[in-house]
């Protein structure tokens, strides 16, 4: 259409000349039903502006109707949906939907399926002491794991910061992986313990053990270990942890206290065991089959013994720089101490006990030199 003042041809939905701005005479309006809504605009023409083209599809695309329930697609400007400012995760697949994303909660979940395990009878346990410390040194982890991923901001502000400090995962590591030492052996819970503290010394190893900001660099030297007289106590600590696993005691394992000849319970009257030879009493074929061996890890507070021996080790390790309460130097005494009592308790006729107390000693001769160097130096005499 065109405009009657200067004949310039414009658009006819237009009210207004876009030259001259006269008013355009009014189109005369289709009548019937009307037509579909048609799926793209076609193109314009040459001769109309490119603005006037933008405005018409802009009121089309709002006027244009939506389904139930559904909204007009936002432009990626106006989005805010806050999930999406977290990056996806790229990581392993069998650690997609853990907590944190993190392999030392997948250790500390091994753990906990060993140490519920060993509630039954016919699984081996850690001892109550032990068990006590896996559950502290695995709830702390998995704290300190999650604060560092941002989850469970409840649960994490329940525990203390100086609890969640590098220092105490790597004393919780060094504690998991003195009790998989106790642990050791045949099983399913040995199993799972060995596999649970792998992963957790794995990963904790690249977090906050190795490194140049690692605890191991800022706090520790193990070179020193293997220099004279610290290396008598190293092999002492590991003679006595060795030992361990020898036989200790022997106890009986039976029904004592009964009568050969006891009625069945839950039987009639009249049915009696028969008074026979028993088959343990048998010397030819089970002579002893009622003794069960026990080795040092089976008797009681063993783990209390294995990790004072450790902190003598750690403590000997430290660095010269650094600074040492006054009271260290009287740590690898006291762990001698509490040896020497908790093998005087269990000493039977066994190599066990004896070369147990053998180790302990070569620990006492470098416990001895710590508290001789340790003493206050005595000044000089007056010339006269």
């Amino acid at each position: 259409m065109r405009c009657p003042e200067c004949g310039e041809a414009s658009n006819g939905r237009l009210k207004y000349c876009e030259n001259c701005g006269a008013k355009m005479p009014v189109s005369p309006q289709a009548t019937g039903s009307r037509p579909a809504l048609r799926a793209s605009r076609p193109g314009r023409k040459a001769e109309e502006p490119a603005y006037a083209e933008e405005i018409l599809e802009e009121v089309e695309e709002r006027a244009r109707p939506y389904a139930v329930g559904s909204a007009p697609p936002l432009e990626p400007e106006d989005k805010t949906d806050p999930g999406l400012s977290r990056p996806a995760y790229d990581g392993p697949k069998w650690l997609a939907n853990v907590p944190a994303h993190s392999p030392s909660v997948v250790g500390v979940g091994l753990i906990g399926l060993a140490l519920v395990l060993s509630i039954l009878p016919f699984f081996a346990d850690a001892g109550v002491p032990g068990t006590l410390l896996a559950l502290a040194a695995g709830v702390l982890l998995v704290a300190r794991e999650l604060r560092e991923a941002g989850e469970a901001p409840g649960f994490t502000e329940v525990v203390p910061e100086v609890l969640l400090r590098p220092e105490a995962a790597a004393l919780c590591t060094a504690v998991l992986a003195a009790l998989a030492v106790r642990m050791s052996g045949l099983g399913l819970t040995p199993l799972l313990w060995l596999a649970g503290t792998g992963l957790v010394v794995h990963d904790q190893w690249r977090k906050v053990l190795a490194g140049p900001e690692g605890v191991v660099e800022r706090w520790f030297e193990p070179r020193q270990l293997v220099l004279m007289p610290r290396v008598v106590a190293l092999a002492g600590v590991a003679v006595c942890l060795l030992t361990l696993f020898a036989p200790w005691a022997t106890v009986r394992a039976g029904l004592d206290g009964l009568p050969e000849n006891a009625p069945v319970p839950q039987g009639p009257p009249e049915l009696r065991v028969i008074d026979t030879r028993r088959p343990s009493d048998d010397v030819l074929y089970s002579r002893g089959g009622d003794f069960v061996s026990l080795s040092g890890w089976d008797l009681p507070a063993s783990v209390v013994v294995e990790l004072a021996l450790l902190a003598v080790l750690a403590l000997l390790a430290l660095r010269p720089e650094v600074e040492r309460p006054s009271w260290a130097r009287f740590v690898p005494a006291g762990a001698v101490g509490l040896g020497l009592v908790w093998a005087a308790v269990n000493m039977r006729l066994a190599l066990g006990p004896v070369v147990f107390v053998m180790g302990l000693g070569a620990v006492g001769f470098v416990a001895a030199m710590q508290l001789r160097e340790g003493e206050p130096a005595y000044p000089d005499e007056p010339e006269e």
